[in-house]
């Protein structure tokens, strides 16, 4: 049995097949192409009020999540969805469409990929045989547009590179480090994300044990083997460069549309952010929010004179408003308060080691808190990673949550942990010093 295996615990939860955490079931409700309007999310946060604990989470796929349902309320709340187009026919079609799409898709000029994402999804809900694929089992399509999913990793993804075949394929990866496997039309993708599904499938369950990402596949059987099953041909990764996080706060534009974004610490928000959004999307926009990966919501169409009055509006409601708050340098899952698995209180360490992060990577999530070695809050390699083992920490550097040691000798508590960062941090402003003479 590999750690892998030993570490799967629970599944992805669905709004039809929630997941029991600490504080009551956890619903993920897969929004196509993270695209809802104000009136929707008003209605989740009253729904989220009555049958949960009005708690909410924005996740690195783009969905949402209802948290605390109590379960004599399920029943209801799943009726509720149902008649307002937020759940699937059944578990195993919404379990499935796990399909990534940028945030900005159709708003800055560049072709709309929000169309072949929806037949994507429409594609993998109707045939049966995907639904035997794994529950993280995920795709992405990047538009090109100014927020890159570039840094987002995904089994099979789309990058847009321009031209007439303006997507390169791609399998295993965030966008440098994703097997290249050619390059499509915006037209060719459900087809080609198709049979690049199926080839996972058919050689997966020729496996004693299925590797649960197209990774693993790809280690196991080579890129060849799944290449030549979908009628394709690998080549070398589409290097790049150093692909940066977006930031996707603060006023935003793209040509002549104006864009204003809006993160919530740890994703975290509560139904009185969700009803504010809501408001602000109807005062400031045209009652439109958009989701993304990076736990942020964007509210789009705005006026770029009225910067000022949203960014106090939001503010006023508890949403990071500004580029440069600190907060955006972490990630850190609920923890013991949250989770079984949880022995820790990741997000007041998260909190208290959040400026020193910060300092030590000027942009995007420097450090994440996991409560194990899971790494739900982020499964993208990060700068600095503490895993939490009942009050101590393993630190991964450039590595995720899973490449955590077992050495108990190892292992800092949060006073060591804030000076082994601090001093880092010291290190790396007197190279930079350096540098700069």
């Amino acid at each position: 049995m590999t750690r892998e295996t030993i570490l799967r615990k629970g599944w992805c939860p669905s709004a039809r097949r929630p997941m029991q955490a600490k504080d009551g079931l956890l619903m993920r409700l897969r929004i196509s192409g993270g695209v809802v309007s104000a009136a929707t999310l008003r209605w989740l946060a009253q729904a989220g009020r009555a049958h949960g604990n009005g708690v909410f989470n924005l996740t690195t796929r783009g969905n949402l999540q209802i948290r605390g349902v109590r379960k004599e309320c399920l029943p209801y709340l799943m009726q509720a969805l149902e008649a307002v187009g937020l759940i699937d026919e059944d578990a195993a079609a919404e379990a499935v469409r796990n399909v990534l799409v940028s945030p900005l898709a159709g708003l800055d000029g560049r072709d709309d990929v929000s169309s072949a994402a929806k037949a994507l999804e429409s594609a993998l809900a109707a045939n049966k045989d995907f639904h035997a694929l794994p529950g993280k089992f995920g795709f992405l399509i990047d538009d090109g547009s100014a927020l890159s999913l570039g840094p987002v990793p995904a089994d099979i993804r789309f990058d847009w590179i321009g031209g007439k075949q303006s997507f390169a394929i791609g399998i295993g990866g965030h966008a440098n480090e994703a097997i290249f496997l050619g390059l499509c039309g915006g037209d060719d993708i459900p087809d080609i994300a198709a049979r690049l599904a199926g080839a996972f499938l058919r050689l997966a369950s020729q496996m004693a044990e299925p590797p649960r990402r197209m990774r693993g596949l790809i280690e196991s059987c080579g890129a060849g083997a799944i290449a030549r099953i979908a009628g394709l041909r690998p080549g070398p990764p589409q290097k790049s460069g150093t692909i940066e996080e977006p930031c996707a706060v603060g006023l935003l534009r793209f040509n002549e549309i104006y864009c204003f974004g809006v993160a919530a610490a740890f994703g975290c928000l509560d139904a009185n952010m969700l009803d504010a959004a809501a408001r602000a999307a109807e005062i400031f926009g045209t009652g439109e929010i958009r989701l993304t990966p990076w736990r942020a919501l964007i509210v789009p169409f705005v006026h770029a004179e009225e910067a000022g009055a949203i960014r106090a509006y939001f503010a006023a409601q508890g949403f990071i408003v500004d580029r440069g708050d600190a907060r955006l340098a972490i990630a850190a899952c609920g923890g013991a308060s949250t989770c079984d698995r949880g022995t820790t209180d990741t997000r007041s360490d998260a909190l208290a080691l959040m400026f020193f992060a910060r300092s030590l990577c000027m942009t995007g999530v420097a450090l994440h808190v996991s409560g194990c070695a899971k790494g739900c809050a982020r499964q993208a390699a990060t700068p600095f990673t503490l895993v939490a083992h009942a009050g101590h920490y393993d630190l991964v550097v450039d590595g995720a949550a899973f490449d955590a040691g077992t050495n108990d000798a190892n292992r800092l508590n949060v006073a060591a942990a804030r000076e082994t960062l601090e001093a880092m941090a010291r290190t790396a402003g007197q190279r930079s010093e350096l540098e700069r003479q």
